[in-house]
């Protein structure tokens, strides 16, 4: 029985040619954007799930009570986590990690891979499985994951062997102890070497240092250890540990928070590492509102296109009603009639599903490269996803071909065979599957259009700096990054293409090399205090940068205390005149005094308002990226030039130079990729719902054929056809735009509340997609409506 179930039902689809093709398009073309969109953010949700020990690993941050709010930093101090396992005996386990590239030489040949500073409990609280040798068990130790260990010692057993290695500092010879698998793709640590913590260059000066937060921080409770309990726990010892910290709060003008408190440590579980941005600071972190907005998308699709696949099966059904009458006349039962008709949506369904599998294979490259996800094919052959796939498949042939089904089981087959029976052409079932479907077309069509206008927006703001022709090199660990903007200097001093050259201890925008770092000092002026922004810089910056000085002067190279700091920061210290002013950052050195005063300018993305900003060419902090204004005459050959010349400065160290424009853009990747899902789910869903509206135009014209023909017998115009086809139609979309307009508003509004800088909706952007939706659904349905309103009535009224 169930084999002829799906004999008729090939013969039907092949009966009704245009009506299975429209079905099969829109259910691959929905199948391959839902599964794609679903992947990714299975394939984001995966991230540290293979660990272990994931359920009693927490991720420690402090969140202090500044004047502009609620700020969480996961940096930690030095000597915190000896601290926290001496006094707290729940503390199981605890690594210290910071991560960064070094140099490593082997029989003369010279690799730049990422470093780890860990602590020896690293590879015992996370699932890195040793291939060969053991982990970290003395300082002069490196453990090599597999594909660095390949590249460096080929057939050889690195076991044992050693090798010279620095990271921004002096060389030291290391020995290989282990060998780990590569790091996972979907892990938040990305690294090829490890080595103990204490090797870091910086550890000897701030072993017991209370004030330097400057590395992340990973402990292992003991099983069934209370979070919130533990976070309780820690707070006596943090208002005493940090006294300072939380009396500066308070005289910067700080609220307490609900509990009372100015500072605390609270623990993020490291199972929602990847998928928290509340607290920044990590990289590599895809906000969860993210990944549900593309889960909504992929739903949205879909239910658009169970819709249309809904809207078309009636269509085709309500013409096979002599068939429904005859077969349960001769003894069919209802549900060998609802049986049949599953059968036909299963056979479609499976149809689409096996052409979106390959399809989604050949497409996932596309994917990964369009929405940069590290994603890979093996993912669509894991069991969980094919069985979520078959759960998905028959969820959708119930929905998709349940409703027809019953519908059809249900006639009355005395009146079907005395033609008798009356179909509803519009119930309210059906008009509701209408104005679902258009109201979601037209919300993707609304944001679409906003996330445009914001991206839009985003990329052309003025930042308050020269972000063309000037161009950004990454420094790395091979050579210190003072010494190389000297050198840099030195061999492009008489280029006329090069106008200047400085450099920053932070990147402007996000580089090739994807770091972006800046330092934080709480400076003290007429008894108040306030985090201050410390960037070092190399003189000419602010020529270099193309930056408007309110004030005072650029650094020269003789300036050996000066300050240059922002409106901002000029603003908070209250003088009629900062240049002059003199601010002690360090109890120890002499006060600064401050040599100019600039505009201010966007240091960070616009997500994050201007904070205040010193810039300093005297203090430690490194210089981690070059800056080279550049004439804009042939600018490809100026960068041969500079990779040249950075090749003889940093010779075994890739060139990573790029402008300074496209790197302000990067940071807005995120933005770029849900503009460009919005569209294609929005392009998708336009199409899908206009198929399904031309089936139930088709349906209309088909039921009230012979109405028509009487109607214009009795002089009904053509005009008059058209309104009576489209005004069951318009008015549901009319509906549809009320709807969805208030929808887009208010969600739209939540995501822009993100940024520090952002458009206001303008209500015609909205109105204008509803309107654009209209006239679409009146040119799908207009053929059809026109074509019946031209046809001669004898056609029509023929068959009576």
């Amino acid at each position: 029985m169930i084999r002829n179930y799906f004999i008729i039902a090939w013969r039907n689809l092949l009966k009704h040619k245009v009506v299975s093709v429209i079905n099969l398009l829109g259910l691959t073309v929905a199948f391959t954007i839902c599964l794609l969109l679903v992947m990714g953010v299975y394939h984001e949700l995966s991230y540290d799930q293979f660990h272990e020990n994931r359920k009693d690993i927490y991720h420690p941050y402090f969140v202090m009570q500044r004047p502009e709010g609620r700020k969480p930093t996961p940096y930690m101090v030095e000597p915190m986590l000896r601290t926290l396992k001496e006094q707290f005996p729940t503390v199981k386990q605890g690594s210290r990690y910071y991560n960064r590239e070094c140099e490593l030489v082997y029989n003369g040949k010279h690799f730049i891979k990422n470093i780890a500073y860990v602590d020896a409990d690293f590879f015992r609280m996370f699932s890195f499985p040793l291939l060969q040798g053991g982990a970290l068990s003395d300082r002069e130790n490196i453990v090599l994951d597999e594909e660095t260990a390949r590249a460096m010692f080929g057939e050889e057993i690195p076991i044992g062997k050693q090798v010279k290695m620095q990271s921004g500092g002096s060389w030291h010879l290391y020995t290989v102890s282990g060998i780990t698998q590569n790091v996972p793709a979907n892990s938040s640590f990305n690294y090829n070497v490890a080595t103990l913590f204490e090797n870091n260059e910086n550890y000897p000066e701030q072993v017991n240092n209370w004030h330097d937060h400057n590395h992340h921080l990973f402990i292992q409770l003991a099983p069934g250890t209370d979070r919130q309990q533990f976070e309780a726990g820690l707070q006596p010892f943090i208002n005493t540990q940090f006294e300072h910290l939380v009396k500066n709060l308070k005289q910067e003008g700080a609220q307490a928070s609900s509990n009372g408190q100015y500072m605390e440590m609270l623990l993020q579980p490291f199972s929602n590492l990847h998928t928290d941005t509340s607290v920044y600071g990590w990289k590599n972190v895809v906000s969860r509102a993210y990944l549900n907005m593309l889960l909504i998308v992929a739903g949205f699709v879909l239910l658009v296109a169970c819709i249309n696949f809904i809207n078309l099966s009636i269509g085709k059904s309500f013409t096979r009603t002599r068939e429904v009458g005859l077969r349960k006349a001769i003894g069919a039962e209802p549900r060998q009639v609802v049986m049949q008709f599953w059968a036909e949506a299963v056979l479609i369904c499976l149809l689409a599903l096996l052409i979106t599998i390959p399809l989604c294979y050949f497409l996932l490259p596309h994917y990964r490269e369009l929405f940069g996800s590290s994603i890979t094919t093996g993912i669509l052959f894991k069991p969980s996803t094919i069985g979520y796939i078959l759960a998905g498949f028959l969820l959708i042939t119930i929905i998709a071909g349940g409703y027809p089904a019953l519908k059809m089981s249900r006639l009355d087959a005395v009146n079907i065979l005395k033609g008798r029976l009356k179909l509803k052409t519009s119930g309210s079932m059906r008009g509701s599957l209408i104005i679902s479907q258009f109201a979601i077309a037209i919300l993707l069509i609304s944001c679409t259009w906003i996330t445009w206008q914001q991206l839009h927006y985003l990329r052309n703001h003025p930042v308050g700096y020269k972000s063309t022709q000037v161009i950004s090199i990454p420094v790395g660990t091979e050579v210190d990054g003072k010494n190389a903007l000297e050198l840099l200097r030195q061999k492009m001093t008489g280029d006329p293409s090069i106008l200047s050259i400085t450099g920053l201890s932070k990147d402007m925008g996000l580089g090739m090399d994807g770091q972006s770092f800046g330092h934080m000092i709480v400076l003290n002026h007429k008894n108040r205090s306030r985090h201050v922004r410390w960037l070092s810089v190399g003189c000419d910056f602010v020529k270099t940068m193309g930056l408007e000085l309110l004030e005072g002067r650029d650094f020269s190279g003789t300036d050996s205390t000066g300050l240059v700091i922002n409106e901002e920061m000029a603003k908070w210290l209250g003088e009629k005149s900062a240049v002059g002013v003199k601010i002690r950052y360090d109890s120890v050195l002499p006060p600064s005094a401050i040599i100019g005063v600039m505009k201010n300018f966007n240091y960070e993305s616009l997500h994050h308002p201007i904070q205040p900003l010193a810039l300093v060419m005297h203090m430690n902090i490194p210089i981690s990226h070059l800056f080279v204004k550049v004439r804009p005459d042939n600018l490809p050959e100026v960068m041969d030039k500079l990779s040249a010349a950075w090749a003889g400065i940093a010779p075994h160290s890739a060139f990573k130079g790029s402008f300074v424009d496209e790197n302000v853009n990067r940071q807005y990747a995120r933005e770029e990729q849900l503009t460009r899902i919005f569209i294609y789910a929005a392009i998708a869903a336009v199409i899908l719902s206009c198929l399904g509206l031309f089936a139930l135009a088709v349906l209309v014209v088909t039921q009230r054929t012979k109405e028509i023909g009487i109607r214009k017998v009795m002089g009904a115009s053509a005009g008059n056809i058209l309104q009576l086809i489209t005004h069951d139609f318009v008015k549901l979309i009319l509906i549809a735009i009320v709807v969805a307009i208030p929808l887009a508003w208010y969600f739209m509004n939540k995501w822009l509340a993100g940024f520090a800088f952002s458009i206001e909706i303008e209500w015609w952007w909205l109105a204008g997609a509803g309107l654009l939706a209209l006239l679409v659904a009146l040119c799908t349905i207009g053929y059809q409506s026109l074509k019946a309103a031209f046809t001669h009535p004898i056609r029509s009224l023929k068959s009576e």
